[in-house]
């Protein structure tokens, strides 16, 4: 049976995840994603029914036979594929019609309020056999998801702190909360610690870094890479989405002054050192071994001492 290879978008929220996994999204054999939530929530909760299942030994169901973890969770990502795959398929019929397979979607291929090029679905000969979640919560749980999906490819979005705090200061506007400058800067400096662990931990085989400026200037060389990265033909239709702006914070008129308050923190300049150095990968087979081990440690942390929201 093959493994699914889903693409996780990880990083800072406020990086462009939503917009770019609509890009990719467009590609012929990529399901674009609202954001999941639940995926995150589905690695703990597999992690902890191993845990139970093999808490006493011989006498529980799994440990009896030493069912491995890394074979349980693997199988719990193929359960998840399988629901994503139903509900795309869910999706589809409610934007194109219970017999859109039978009828085709050309009627239907721009349903109302959905930009040209931002489309579920173009052509009913699509395989669309990945899909690409750009939760920013995933960014929390590398480990379990790497161990639920072992073929999983993780596209990390790198923007400037300074540049995600002065949105998350003014999310709000874009129909969130917003966060004061310290929260935001804490926000930015967690997710994007955890995606440089990736990095050193999976290899850059597994996970490839993109800098936001570089994806914002030059979209078909970014596209482009991010496609080889994948192992999937380029498609220029991935190119369209970023032709529309949406979930702006609107900062334009006011982004100097509220960069100027996360400048002005004392973590700044760590930030800005670690925005420097996240896209390198481990210099040695000890360095990857610490990432992976911190970064099992984090989500230790979430399955037996925070609550998951």
């Amino acid at each position: 049976m093959n493994q699914p290879k889903p693409i996780f978008i990880i990083g800072a929220p406020r990086s462009g995840t939503s917009i770019t996994t609509w890009a990719l999204g467009q590609h012929p054999n990529i399901q674009p994603m609202p954001e999941t939530a639940w995926i995150a929530s589905s690695t703990v909760g597999a992690f902890l029914s191993f845990a139970k299942g093999s808490e006493r030994g011989k006498f529980s169901h799994l440990s009896n036979v030493d069912f491995p973890l890394e074979a349980f969770m693997a199988h719990m990502g193929t359960a998840s594929d399988k629901i994503v795959n139903d509900a795309f398929e869910r999706r589809c019929k409610l934007l194109y019609g219970e017999k859109f397979r039978e009828t085709g979607i050309e009627a239907k291929v721009r349903p109302k309020n959905r930009p040209a090029g931002m489309q579920l679905l173009r052509s009913i000969e699509d395989p669309k056999s990945r899909w690409v979640d750009g939760t920013p919560l995933n960014t929390q749980f590398l480990w379990g998801l790497k161990l639920m999906f072992p073929d999983a490819r993780f596209l990390h979005l790198l923007r400037a702190p300074e540049e995600v705090g002065a949105s998350l200061l003014n999310f709000d506007d874009a129909g969130g909360i917003s966060q004061p400058a310290k929260e935001a800067l804490h926000t930015w400096s967690t997710h994007t610690e955890n995606a440089s662990l990736a990095l050193k931990a999976f290899g850059p085989e597994t996970v490839l870094t993109v800098r936001y400026e570089t994806l914002i200037d030059d979209q078909e060389h970014s596209i482009r890479t991010i496609l080889d990265f994948l192992s999937e033909p380029y498609s220029p239709h991935c190119l369209q989405p970023y032709d529309n702006k949406i979930n702006s914070s609107k900062v334009d008129d006011k982004r100097e002054d509220l960069q100027t308050q996360i400048r002005k923190l004392s973590d700044y300049r760590q930030a800005k050192a670690l925005h420097a150095s996240a896209d390198q990968p481990a210099r040695s087979d000890e360095d990857a071994a610490s990432a992976l081990d911190l970064l099992k440690q984090r989500f230790l942390d979430h399955c037996f001492h925070r609550t998951l929201i």
